[in-house]
């Protein structure tokens, strides 16, 4: 474990917590493709019928997240027309296209539990908007109350459910009339999990280094552009602070420059996530001035292990991040079964989920 010293029980405990994905995240991700390949299509059809003018996307924390990697993969790939939202945003800002556009939303919850999504759902169903749940199974609220149901079984809650809505999305594109770049996704992602094996263990190395360089640092900016923006979000806010208890902000490598570069002399600790789209060139010059003007830098590159399809970077890169949080967590005594706020203090008065 290189320079760090770990509670060998409570490392052991953290890898059985409900949160520890990692030793079967890619397992996870062919059981639940193959057992919904065949509702996948059906729903793909069930969307192509209804027509939509719009797709809309809702969920909160991870399921959010979840969702930014379909919203990235229509609105780079297709002509499709997506909307992401949190539940809270799409309620209070009550946008005029709901009335105007013949839309189709797609709302994520692991549990089905999570108040804000259900009282989303609540709102679109009074608007008579078509509802599609991705969630972990069809008994829990918001499956039940949905049209259509897309149930991944599967703990994983971030890559069993993205590689299950990236399925989805790729045929109805097809369908829509789009093949060649749903086509390709397709193929590198029945890839993927074999991907991810083949770097796990590169994956555990990469994150201990990463970790031994920033162990004495409690504050984090997670940057993140792209296809990664989502990851980053995710890592900075449900991991790092949900978990590790550390602060976190998460911004944009290519927003860096406006403002944020005056911190550099306090020497903050950044993770950057970087992808192979598009956005790379943003990210590079990002990390080579930071590096130059103070910043304690933790790189996690796709590049450095798959060269997968650009919208497939999140699963790559969701390992080495994974495999940080979980040492970070536990070099900190941290069991990650044991919530101080969450699960624990209702958010709000009489509220049973949270």
């Amino acid at each position: 474990m290189g320079k760090i010293d770990f509670n060998a029980k409570l490392l052991e405990k953290n890898k059985q917590s409900e949160i520890c994905s990692i030793y079967s995240a890619a397992d996870g991700i062919e059981r639940s493709l193959e057992k919904n390949k065949d509702l996948i299509k059906k729903l793909a059809i069930e969307m192509y019928k209804y027509n939509p003018e719009q797709i809309l996307f809702v969920g909160s924390g991870a399921s959010y997240c979840t969702l930014y990697t379909g919203y990235y993969f229509l609105r780079t790939n297709s002509s499709i027309w997506t909307v992401h939202s949190f539940g809270p945003e799409i309620i209070s800002d009550n946008p005029l296209f709901l009335e105007k556009l013949r839309t189709l939303a797609i709302l994520s919850s692991y549990s089905g539990k999570t108040e804000d999504t259900l009282l989303a759902s609540s709102f679109l169903k009074k608007k008579n908007i078509p509802i599609l749940a991705l969630t972990k199974s069809e008994d829990n609220p918001l499956a039940q109350s949905a049209d259509f149901v897309l149930a991944y079984h599967d703990k994983c809650l971030y890559t069993s459910a993205m590689a299950n809505l990236l399925m989805l999305l790729s045929h109805y594109m097809i369908l829509n009339g789009e093949p060649d770049n749903a086509i390709n996704l397709q193929n590198a992602l029945l890839k993927v999990p074999d991907d991810m094996r083949h770097i796990q263990a590169l994956s555990e190395e990469k994150a201990l280094v990463a970790l031994d360089k920033v162990k004495e640092d409690n504050f984090f900016y997670v940057l993140g552009d792209g296809a990664l923006w989502a990851l980053a979000y995710q890592f900075g806010y449900t991991n790092l602070m949900e978990y590790s208890r550390v602060h976190a902000a998460c911004l944009r490598n290519c927003e860096w420059r406006h403002g944020p570069l005056e911190v550099l002399s306090k020497k903050p600790a950044i993770i950057m996530f970087i992808g192979n789209d598009a956005s790379r060139p943003w990210a590079i010059v990002t990390k080579n001035y930071c590096e130059k003007n103070g910043a304690n830098i933790v790189t996690f590159d796709v590049k450095d292990y798959v060269n997968t399809n650009p919208v497939l970077a999140p699963f790559i890169l969701h390992q080495v991040s994974q495999f940080f949080f979980l040492y970070q967590s536990t070099q900190r005594g941290i069991d990650m079964d044991d919530y101080l706020e969450m699960h624990v203090k209702p958010y709000k008065p009489g509220e049973s989920y949270f």
